[in-house]
């Protein structure tokens, strides 16, 4: 049996319900998944046998980072977080903050003639509207064909003003999931060496990751994101000799958002390259947790 330790429902930029990712997960006979939508706990009851692990993406401002590189990209993803835990109760104010950051960054897609209005993007039923959402009006209006265009032309980070204004930096995210007890892993890590163009896919895990990935540790994070929609055998293996160097554990995950991203299926990512992200990692993490 496998796991899937990161997914995303309607409440922030997915398009099923979080029963409904519940359902499939059961149907595919996954042990275990976390709904990790973007700043936002989602909480559900569990009628299953699928076990469900509570946790939250959250993006982090590493200033000295994106000093180097505009392009980079920094996101957590936080397990075994509860309602009352004191990042969760953070996360109440990263949100308006959010919904602000949006109006900004509408307010500069206006300035270069992409007109959609703060309304427009009121009307989704989400708990946290994001970027993807502001992407789904611009192929509505036909400004670009596709999500992943106006990502690649418009809203990737480095590419418009104003989207990092909401985030918290990333000692201050860490340092509240340690207060609330859980667990922190860096989500999607070739993200920190993102370009231009896009993500970096070949032979991004090279002495400066290394480097920052100490510096990762320094912070306090746990774990990286190993088993991730794309990642060939040999990254997945560099990746796991780098966290064995460093005393950091693995997870991994589909980074699921239904529609939005439509060839990423649930608890395999991509069919010519299944992740099967292997449930041995949950019992490390369940281990390490019960130590906090």
């Amino acid at each position: 049996m496998s796991i899937d330790l990161h997914t995303h429902s309607i409440n922030s930029d997915g398009t099923l319900k979080p029963k409904e990712i519940l359902e499939l997960a059961a149907s595919l006979q996954l042990e275990a998944i976390s709904i990790t939508d973007h700043e936002y706990l989602t909480e559900l009851d569990n009628s299953t046998d699928v076990k469900v692990i509570n946790g939250v993406e959250v993006s982090a401002n590493w200033y000295s980072l994106e000093t180097e590189n505009k392009y980079a990209g920094v996101h957590l993803l936080v397990y075994f977080i509860n309602k009352l835990d004191p990042l969760n109760i953070k996360l109440e104010e990263v949100r308006r903050q959010k919904v602000e950051r949006n109006y900004k960054v509408l307010e500069n897609l206006r300035s270069i003639d992409i007109d959609i209005k703060n309304s427009e993007l009121d009307l989704f039923e989400t708990k946290v509207p994001g970027r993807p959402h502001i992407a789904k009006l611009m192929v509505e209006k036909n400004y670009v064909s596709s999500i992943s265009e106006a990502f690649i032309k418009y809203l990737g980070n480095g590419k418009i003003e104003d989207l990092n204004s909401h985030q918290l930096d990333i000692r201050e995210v860490i340092d509240l999931a340690k207060q609330s007890q859980s667990l922190i892993f860096l989500a999607h890590p070739h993200t920190l060496m993102s370009n231009n163009d896009s993500s970096k896919r070949n032979n991004w895990v090279n002495s400066q990751f290394s480097n920052y990935l100490k510096d990762l540790k320094s912070f306090g994070i746990d774990g990286v994101e190993v088993y991730y929609p794309g990642y060939s055998p040999s990254t997945r293996d560099r990746l796991l000799s780098l966290l064995s160097d460093n005393d950091l554990m693995a997870s991994g995950g589909s980074d699921f958002h239904g529609e939005n991203k439509p060839n990423n299926l649930l608890g395999i990512g991509y069919e010519n390259n299944p992740i099967k992200v292997p449930s041995n990692l949950l019992y490390e993490m369940e281990d390490a947790h019960a130590k906090l």
